[in-house]
């Protein structure tokens, strides 16, 4: 049965590139949470739900649940957000932002690790991520850090993800240095065999 690496953290944490990173170190197969996002559904309005109930069952990614679950039980499948094939592989890594609070996806993981990182340097990725290569006017940006400052940000200070996760690791490392961490982890717990000089 296979064993499934969990990311979670908020927007600009660094989820997609230690899942990218360390998929490549155990030739893993990858599976990321925002291809599942135009098959699934979430909340029309966040802080709304932020503020009402913070009930994470209304993030309905059924499709999600049943990718992992299939690449688990080791069958393959063809992906029905990506149409690509997907092969069941010793170690399964993926992007789970939610974390275990997500019981519907993380059922399926074994190893929740929660990228924790400053919100100043989360919002200045995610502005370079969203901004960098799009055609944004000054205005839109501008928009967008103060619907940030003044409605959103709660929802990126909230702490209830990380406290859920098996391990925390700092955001601010280098992604070299937090998958040298993350081996040294799955070693200890006997789950790759290190190599002998």
């Amino acid at each position: 049965m296979a064993y499934l690496i969990g990311f979670s953290g908020i927007g600009g944490a660094g989820k997609t590139t230690l899942t990218k990173y360390l998929g490549a170190m155990l030739n893993a197969t990858t599976v990321f949470w925002d291809d599942y996002d135009k098959i699934s559904s979430s909340p029309d309005d966040y802080i709304k739900w932020y503020e009402e109930s913070q009930d994470y069952s209304v993030w309905i990614y059924k499709d999600l649940a049943k990718t992992l679950k299939s690449l688990k039980e080791g069958r393959k499948l063809k992906c029905p957000a990506t149409q690509q094939e997907l092969k069941p592989t010793p170690f399964i890594i993926v992007d789970a932002p939610l974390g275990r609070k997500h019981i519907e996806t993380s059922q399926y993981i074994d190893l929740c690790i929660h990228i924790d990182i400053p919100l100043d340097i989360a919002l200045a990725r995610r502005l370079l991520r969203d901004f960098k290569n799009e055609k944004t006017s000054k205005e839109e940006l501008l928009q967008d850090v103060d619907f940030y400052l003044n409605y959103s940000r709660k929802l990126f200070a909230s702490e209830s993800v990380k406290t859920y996760a098996d391990i925390v690791i700092d955001g601010t490392l280098t992604c070299e240095e937090n998958l040298n961490l993350i081996m040294k982890h799955l070693i200890q717990e006997g789950k790759i065999i290190p190599l002998k000089d």
